[in-house]
């Protein structure tokens, strides 16, 4: 019985799943050490995707188009992987800070108004209270879970057109007419 080969889909959720195995246990780790308010800390958590993005579609190229890609195919290839981590993470961000660590949104909220006040050091405590008022919607799990999702997903489509650039493969023996 010969063996269908993977499509781009599997070959998207399996290399999703490690991509967002890997971000989402670097996030509890970054947390445990309390670093998860450091946005330089956080955005090596990207490091994971793009090896995962990398090594999915080299992977997919190698083993099911016999070492050639076009470019569209390793962008679309690379756009599923991304797509699947994105969502696996979103998910977990969500039960993260609406179980796990509600606490975290807290700090969140903290920052934003201490970065208010840095924005606006002359900012009146009246004024100050109708800006944390206006802007208390933003700091709830659901809210964070969207924000990050539409991110990560702007970041997996940039990351994915450039990974793409260099993991095509043309295959040189087939001539145009």
């Amino acid at each position: 019985m010969e063996e269908k080969p993977k499509s781009i889909a599997m070959n998207g959720i399996y290399y999703g799943v490690i991509g967002a195995a890997a971000m989402i246990i670097f996030s509890l780790i970054i947390y445990l050490v309390d670093l998860h308010l450091n946005s330089s800390v956080i955005w090596i958590s990207y490091l994971f995707l793009i090896g995962a993005i990398v090594w999915g579609t080299i992977d997919y190229r190698n083993k099911v188009l016999n070492g050639f890609m076009s470019y569209g195919k390793a962008f679309s290839t690379s756009f599923m992987i991304a797509l699947f981590a994105v969502i696996i993470v979103s998910i977990y961000s969500f039960i993260f800070f609406q179980f796990i660590a509600p606490d975290a949104v807290v700090d969140l909220a903290e920052m934003g108004t201490d970065r208010i006040i840095e924005d606006n050091p002359d900012i009146s405590e009246e004024d100050l209270d109708q800006a944390i008022q206006m802007s208390s919607f933003m700091y709830t799990p659901v809210w964070l879970t969207v924000r990050g999702l539409v991110a990560q997903l702007v970041v997996s489509v940039v990351i994915s057109l450039i990974t793409s650039i260099f993991i095509k493969k043309e295959d040189k023996s087939v001539t145009s007419i």
